[in-house]
């Protein structure tokens, strides 16, 4: 739970509105990240995926699409640094 708390604390302070301009709802707290689902005013309507990969210190995005009930992963970036977080999901969700 700390490392979720920790991404979402960097993506607060990154762009303290970009939660709310992704339209990110039902976070959970997994073990190696933070998930959450998008919509509103995003053009993607999904899911995101923030992994920590602790062995580069580095961030791991994926974008998830729900399809017929599937999961989908549409884009993954990997290396992501913590202050580049929210422009690596905005270039998918916004």
């Amino acid at each position: 739970m700390n490392v979720a708390k920790t991404i979402l604390n960097q993506i607060k302070a990154i762009d303290a509105c970009a939660m709310l301009a992704w339209g990110a709802k039902d976070l959970v707290y997994t073990s190696k990240g933070l998930q959450f689902r998008v919509g509103g005013l995003a053009k993607f309507k999904g899911l995101v995926h923030v992994r920590y990969d602790e062995g580069n210190d580095l961030y791991d995005v994926e974008i998830i699409k729900i399809k017929k009930g599937m999961p989908e992963v549409v884009k993954k970036v990997e290396g992501v640094f913590g202050e580049c977080l929210v422009d690596a999901i905005d270039a998918t969700v916004q």
